[in-house]
């Protein structure tokens, strides 16, 4: 019966890989305490150091909003940051970009502004340097107005879409097999001390509904194994 389960188990783990062994992803979560390799806009981690904060037991990364627009990115042509990159933006509708984000307006009242808006930016490394944006033209990731930030409220999610969704399409050219490449936020806002915290920035290839649907079909076995087991 163990032998069974960890078939199954083994099976939904090629599945959520898509099946492509070549697929690529990377993932930052601040768990090891550093900002893992991110600085200020345009620039390179050592040109700026986050706070890392542990709230409600996650370590996530405070970036605060200076009026510089494109506040915090990380670039780089290390592996695996390079490779899932690349493979984003070699098929863009296949890959995602998501993060968690969190605003607490209690850190710092009447200081939060009227509006606070977040968005991100990616820059290929070589050729003519492309820049895109998700802020305005596909829209923005998150927005908050001022009766919220003057709430004394957390608000919190998560922002998950395609490259093509964040970024429309095509992209340039020089975005593919780029040398480096850049991930940034933006931050857009009008208050003195808005600070936001970002968590789980992922860049991922999107299951596919195939896997989706065998892991759904499959998830019923599991349970029925392990009652038997137990």
């Amino acid at each position: 019966m163990m032998y069974r389960m960890a078939m199954i188990l083994a099976a939904l783990a090629m599945f959520a890989r898509g099946g492509d062994a070549t697929a690529q992803s990377v993932l930052f979560d601040f768990e090891s305490g550093g900002d893992q390799g991110f600085g200020a806009k345009f620039s390179n981690d050592a040109s700026e150091e986050f706070p890392i904060v542990n709230i409600g037991g996650s370590m996530r990364m405070e970036v605060l909003r200076n009026g510089d627009f494109q506040e915090a990115d990380r670039s780089g042509s290390d592996s695996p940051y390079l490779d899932a990159f690349n493979a984003a933006m070699a098929n863009p509708s296949a890959y995602r970009i998501s993060y968690d984000w969190y605003v607490d307006t209690s850190l710092s009242p009447g200081n939060y502004g009227s509006f606070l808006q977040l968005g991100t930016y990616i820059n290929g490394g070589q050729g003519s340097f492309p820049y895109v944006q998700d802020f305005p033209d596909t829209g923005k990731d998150v927005e908050l107005d001022g009766t919220q930030l003057a709430s004394g409220n957390v608000f919190s999610g998560t922002v998950s879409e395609t490259v093509t969704e964040k970024y429309g399409g095509p992209l340039n050219a020089d975005f593919l097999n780029a040398p480096s490449q850049r991930l940034g936020f933006i931050i857009n806002g009008d208050g003195v001390d808005a600070k936001v915290y970002f968590d789980n920035i992922r860049i991922e290839p999107v299951p596919e509904p195939t896997t989706l649907a065998l892991v759904g079909l499959a998830l019923p076995g599991i349970a029925l194994l392990a009652r038997r087991r137990g």
